[in-house]
């Protein structure tokens, strides 16, 4: 294991480094070329270098052949393919997303290229297997990802060809439409990756093997985004552009298959989804966002954000966040990093939750111990940021809506293991297809009267100060 940090180490510094000083290249040739976007969240509207993804993935993948060649000759005692294959998908992913910077993809075409990002790992995994070479080299996935109470769940045909595409998609796309504000991709990012690093480390020292890739690549992407932020925190010199956010958004969907960090990285990633979850709902499709009819923020005179106060306007995180009243961008980068956060906590306090082995029980009281927990988080969040434009009560309801997602799907996981146990049947497929459309329909409800009552709240507010 020693070894392991090492490499860690080492991609996190390489990537760190290399990111770090290519960028400003990247930015001086970004605008001889006139490829520049504006900031429209600033009053001056001024000229940013888009693209700067390309400065993440050279860091990246030079990070990724040191750690390559270092996996053969002072690593594990062999060169690990699975390195190689993880880049890949992060050059794919980047790719298309350069495609997309130069030639509008599309809105329904992107994700399904973006899905493609993921034929490396399962291509790689067949040929071993079709060759028998499985040991010595090792597969890039295990179709038995670890769940809550029910432990490794054996999904031999339906984990490679429908939820590892999707994983990749979802991920991508999801990281895609919340890079809106400078810095706030990759902050929001670098609390994912942490608490994906933390896990990777606890499955290790419980020897679950694949968890150190999560390890490694975790550390890479952590080095990658903290040189990028440098350059892309408010006022920004440059912006990812979708080569960056889409390759990210790819390696948060590949560290989770090839770690095996699965639900910790789906409910690490929780914000974003619900971003994506509510905009598509609203909006009732897939759409660009010069293709919407109206935007969720209007950008006011001083400086500061609004919520949209039109019905055709798509329901985003960051309009229920300033829902209750306009804020800067740096306090709305604030606020979707601080959910992020909390949400970042929640996957670290869900790996307690899965037995790793069979014969492991879940001790109950332990697990509801660990539901108080977030009760002391929304609480906290509210203590600290309470009188930063009431940004604690503005976050301590979208909050709660994160971890009401979180407390029922782990009760769902817990109903399902229950059931299983103690009643055989082939129904249970379906009723958990049904529970889940339950859970989404009841999330979906609870965000729209959520809205009302924080837009009613400004409308009091502003009567009141009139």
């Amino acid at each position: 294991m020693t070894l392991i940090l090492y490499l860690a180490l080492t991609g996190l510094l390489v990537a760190f480094i290399v990111t770090f000083l290519i960028m400003p290249y990247i930015i001086k040739s970004m605008k001889r070329r006139g490829i520049v976007g504006i900031d429209v969240h600033k009053l001056d509207k001024p000229e940013v270098a888009e693209m700067g993804g390309v400065g993440i993935l050279l860091g990246v993948t030079v990070a990724c052949l040191v750690l390559f060649l270092g996996s053969g000759l002072i690593g594990i005692g062999f060169f690990d393919f699975r390195i190689l294959i993880f880049l890949v998908v992060l050059l794919i992913a980047g790719g298309i997303g350069a495609i997309d910077d130069l030639k509008s993809l599309g809105p329904k075409v992107k994700p399904l290229l973006t899905a493609l990002a993921c034929l490396p790992i399962l291509f790689y995994t067949w040929t071993l297997i079709s060759l028998s070479l499985i040991p010595p080299f090792l597969p890039t996935y295990i179709p038995a990802p670890y769940l809550p109470f029910l432990g490794a769940t054996r999904l031999t045909i339906v984990y490679p060809l429908i939820l590892i595409p999707l994983a990749i998609a979802i991920t991508s796309n999801a990281v895609n439409m919340s890079d809106v504000f400078n810095g706030v991709m990759p902050l929001t990012t670098l609390i994912m990756f942490v608490a994906l690093l933390i896990v990777s480390l606890f499955m290790m020292s419980i020897g679950i093997p694949e968890a150190g890739l999560g390890l490694l690549f975790s550390s890479v992407m952590i080095g990658a985004l903290l040189a990028y932020y440098y350059y892309n925190r408010n006022p920004a010199k440059v912006f990812a552009g979708d080569t960056g956010s889409l390759l990210v958004g790819a390696s948060i969907g590949a560290v989770a298959i090839m770690g095996r960090l699965e639900i910790m990285a789906i409910i690490a990633l929780l914000p974003a989804i619900m971003n994506a979850f509510y905009s598509l709902v609203s909006i009732g499709g897939l759409l660009e966002r010069r293709q919407m009819r109206a935007r969720p923020t209007v950008f006011q005179d001083d400086g500061t954000l609004a919520a949209s106060t039109d019905q055709n306007a798509p329901i985003t995180l960051t309009r229920l966040v300033v829902a209750r009243g306009p804020l800067t961008e740096q306090l709305i980068t604030l606020s979707l990093a601080t959910l992020t956060l909390a949400s970042s906590i929640l996957a670290i306090l869900t790996v307690f939750l899965i037995p790793f082995f069979p014969g492991v029980i879940i001790f109950w009281p332990f697990s509801l111990f660990l539901v108080i927990v977030p009760l002391f988080l929304v609480l906290g969040v509210y203590l600290v940021l309470r009188k930063k434009d009431h940004l604690g009560i503005r976050l301590t309801g979208l909050i709660a809506i994160m971890i009401g997602v979180w407390g029922l799907g782990m009760a769902g996981f817990a109903l399902l293991d229950y059931l299983i146990s103690y009643y055989q049947s082939f129904w249970w497929p379906v009723v958990g297809i049904f529970f889940v459309f339950g859970w989404l329909t009841l999330w979906h409800f609870s965000t729209r009267l959520y809205f009302r009552f924080e837009m009613r709240n400004s409308s009091l507010v502003t009567q009141t100060s009139s």
